[in-house]
């Protein structure tokens, strides 16, 4: 040890036999007080909780309900098209089952998420009443609704000696996805407050196997006004794996949704126009063993006027899947809702999708409705195809002519263009001819691409054997895999310039990575349309050739 590490030692075992003398001195005796004991409220027994719970009125802000002795009980509703369950605590919604879509599974799809608000509450935040907290008597504990009995309701209720009551009457019906609300209020001698606001806190729950493309495809929608509002971002902190969504909008609303891929829920005023709307969610992810898991929700409100102490607004709610002809027939501007792609495409995706629902009417396999159909827009386009086919044989009989051009006026290109463009003007003749019977499926290609990705008629659509499900992509890749194979030996077949040779090779390939992950529907389409081009040009060559005079 040197001489410096003595010296440090011994200074620090001064400071700390001098540090109490040197406190005292600056506190003037005090010393540093001792902690106080802190004081434990006591715990109150088991006894003494329940006792605490015994409150005569249940305080809800301004107005104290009364206790009910009704116990709370589970209402059942069914029509052809769903399976509903209701509870007496509060009139809400707390099943809804589709019966015409399964998951993947094959059980029927549960469309309220599980560890919920229910939907369809009421509250009326100026006077902190919350209706989920009312226990409500009901007059039926079943309805079933069939073609000899269409129509029926479901009547909640609930009143106290003050003269405060409620009624919720739900009114449902056959062969239809929405049903209607007829809200009623009446207070004697209580102001309920400026608005009060009627909600579908749970949001959705998710349905398809791929749920990172399901989720992507969850928001909060709006009409305001004449313009339809979509909410989906949600703020997350850095750091964080939780998002929040919390947007509120005042003015005019005509109608507010939730929705995922194929499902959502919709609450429409049908008395008057809501004030405003406020779109809540979360947006979770964890990973378990190094696997994502995401989970969203998102609630919707609607901000309604309460228009006195005494009042009645009606609204319409719709709980079924995202299928345009459905939501059109309510002329509410509902369809909006339905990705049909960019406003050129709307057209195109909106003239695939009546075809094929049409044709569906006739074919009820989706598969060979898709043939049927690309055989149509084979038999559209043949006129263009055949102007391809002979502007191609053209190009190729007009080669050995362009080639000894090149050669001849190799030193000046400029002369050498001029003698090519009037040689191709002369033999009538256009080397971007081939492309002529492309230009115009573009757009419908794209509109077909919408169609089944977006649309849920083609959801669960089985064809044959692995294809049972054409939104979805081919997992065995055996149809993209044909749709190459296909796509080669058409290339080879209409390309004959060894410069583009290349592209025999090399097209197929690309398309079969861009068509593996699209939907098997997609792919059977431009297969079965590779298929009918090799016909149709073998066709169409045949005729070109010269007939061989007989001797």
């Amino acid at each position: 040890m040197d001489k410096r590490t003595v010296i440090a030692l011994l200074l620090i075992g001064l400071i700390i036999v001098l540090y109490p003398y040197y406190v005292q001195l600056i506190t003037g005796g005090k010393g540093v007080a001792p902690p106080k004991k802190v004081e434990q409220a006591p715990i109150d027994t088991l006894e003494q909780q329940e006792k605490k719970e015994e409150v005569p009125l249940k305080p809800a802000g301004e107005i104290l309900l009364a206790p009910s002795s009704v116990p709370e009980k589970k209402v059942f509703v069914e029509n052809s098209f769903y399976k509903g369950s209701f509870s007496t605590k509060g009139g809400v919604l707390t099943s809804f089952i589709f019966k015409k879509y399964k998951y993947s599974q094959g059980e029927l799809i549960e469309i309220i998420p599980e560890d919920t608000i229910y939907p369809l509450n009421i509250s009326f935040p100026d006077i902190n009443l919350d209706l989920s907290q009312i226990d409500f008597t009901v007059d039926k504990e079943t309805l079933f609704l069939s073609k000899s009995h269409p129509v029926d309701s479901l009547t909640f209720s609930f009143s106290d000696e003050r003269g405060f009551s409620i009624v919720k009457r739900f009114i449902f019906f056959e062969n239809k996805y929405d049903f209607q609300l007829q809200f009623e209020v009446s207070s004697k001698d209580k102001n309920l407050g400026r608005s009060y606001l009627f909600s579908w806190g749970s949001g959705v729950s998710p349905t398809e196997t791929n749920l990172s493309e399901d989720l992507g495809y969850f928001e909060a929608s709006s009409m305001m006004g004449t313009e339809v509002v979509k909410i989906k971002n949600f703020q997350q902190p850095k750091g964080s794996n939780i998002g929040k969504m919390e947007e509120f909008r005042s003015g005019e609303t005509k109608w507010v949704a939730t929705r995922s891929k194929y499902f959502f829920a919709s609450l429409v005023p049908l008395s008057n126009p809501a004030i405003g709307f406020k779109a809540e969610g979360t947006r979770e992810v964890k990973y378990l063993n190094d696997k994502k898991l995401e989970e969203k929700k998102i609630g919707i409100t609607l901000e309604m006027p309460t228009g006195g102490m005494t009042f009645q607004n009606n609204f319409m709610v719709y709980v079924g899947p995202v299928e345009y002809h459905i939501l059109k027939g309510y002329k509410i501007g509902l369809e909006n809702l339905v990705d049909l792609g960019w406003k050129i495409i709307k057209p195109f995706s909106l003239a695939v999708l009546w075809i094929f629902v049409n044709l569906h009417k006739v074919i009820p396999n989706y598969g060979l409705v898709i043939i049927v159909f690309t055989i149509l827009i084979k038999i559209l386009f043949h006129p263009l195809t055949h102007k391809s086919v002979t502007l191609a044989q053209k190009m190729q009989e007009l080669q050995p002519k362009i080639t000894a051009l090149k050669e001849k006026y190799k030193k000046d290109p400029q002369r050498m263009n001029q003698e090519i463009m009037k040689l191709y003007k002369e033999q009538g003749a256009n080397p971007l001819g081939g492309c002529l019977p492309l230009l115009p499926q573009m757009p419908l290609f794209y509109g077909l691409f919408v169609v089944f990705r977006s649309t849920i008629e083609l959801r669960g659509a089985s064809f044959i054997f692995w294809l049972n499900d054409l939104s979805q992509m081919d997992k065995y890749y055996i149809l993209p895999v044909i749709m190459a194979v296909t796509m080669f030996w058409q290339q080879k077949m209409t390309i004959k310039d060894p410069k583009q040779m290349a592209m025999v090779y090399l097209m197929p390939v690309l398309f079969f990575f861009l068509f593996k992950s699209f939907p098997a529907g997609l792919t059977l389409y431009w297969t079965f349309y590779n298929i009918l081009s090799l016909i149709e040009q073998y066709y169409i060559k045949s005729k070109m050739k010269p007939k061989v005079a007989v001797a």
